[in-house]
């Protein structure tokens, strides 16, 4: 199956590491964009103000899974990255082994929930240290007293992002690190996040945006799921 009938510069790449099993705990990803394919690499524009330095969640030795959309279809690769070459563009090296998906769509939750941020034009590397730090703390937190007071935000959630009303400015592919608190017991979400859409701003100076998880524990997106199943369970018995 030819792949370049399915890829156009500028298309929007998805990448997540696939992990060994010691690692499996964690979900890490990066959306990229396409600059140029030729053989069997890619060469991938990542738009969060990357450099030979930053802390990309694969190396040479990680496999990759490769997403994207095409024609109307889901298309996915494996593959590793090779390198880093100049500006944000990196080099991954696929194996060749195109297949075409159909893309589940998530189900989601419109609910209020207790969320913080902390958003910006950070680097990359700066928001997963502090993802990976925070994550550490509400892993060993045993007083939940401590934490702080988060907002009441109208939330819409699903196990792949969440959408809300957030103030200006921000812009698409921005990073935002978030603190949602699903009032189930246990310690909020802390995910890395990057904004994949955004409306327009309103009187109040604020407007919605859709915000994509990029890192965050497996066991925190199966909360969410559990989250959402809730509700949709509930609906059901109602009707």
């Amino acid at each position: 199956m030819l792949l370049k009938k399915y890829l156009s510069e500028h298309q929007k790449i998805f990448i997540r590491a696939l992990h060994e099993e010691s690692e499996k705990e964690r979900f890490d990803a990066l959306t990229c964009y396409l600059i140029s394919h030729e053989g069997n690499y890619l060469d991938l524009s990542i738009p969060y103000g990357a450099s030979p330095e930053e802390s990309y969640p694969f190396d040479a030795e990680k496999k990759l899974e490769i997403f994207s959309d095409s024609m109307g279809v889901g298309i996915r690769l494996t593959g590793r990255f090779e390198k880093y070459l100049q500006n944000g563009v990196v080099r991954i090296l696929h194996n060749n082994d195109l297949q075409l998906i159909h893309r589940r769509i998530e189900e989601r939750r419109s609910e209020t929930l207790n969320l913080g941020y902390t958003k910006g034009k950070g680097k990359l590397r700066t928001f997963r240290k502090q993802w990976e730090k925070n994550t550490k703390i509400l892993e060993n937190l045993e007083d939940f007293s401590k934490l702080p007071q988060f907002p009441k935000v109208n939330v819409n959630i699903s196990m792949t992002g969440v959408g809300f009303k957030i103030k200006t400015p921000i812009e698409v592919s921005d990073l935002c690190l978030l603190f949602i608190d699903l009032d189930d017991g246990k310690p909020p979400v802390c995910t890395m996040t990057e904004v994949v859409w955004r409306s327009e701003e309103e009187s109040d100076g604020r407007c919605m945006a859709g915000f994509q998880f990029l890192n965050i524990l497996e066991n925190d997106r199966k909360r969410i799921k559990r989250f959402v199943r809730t509700a949709s369970q509930g609906q059901q018995n109602k009707a």
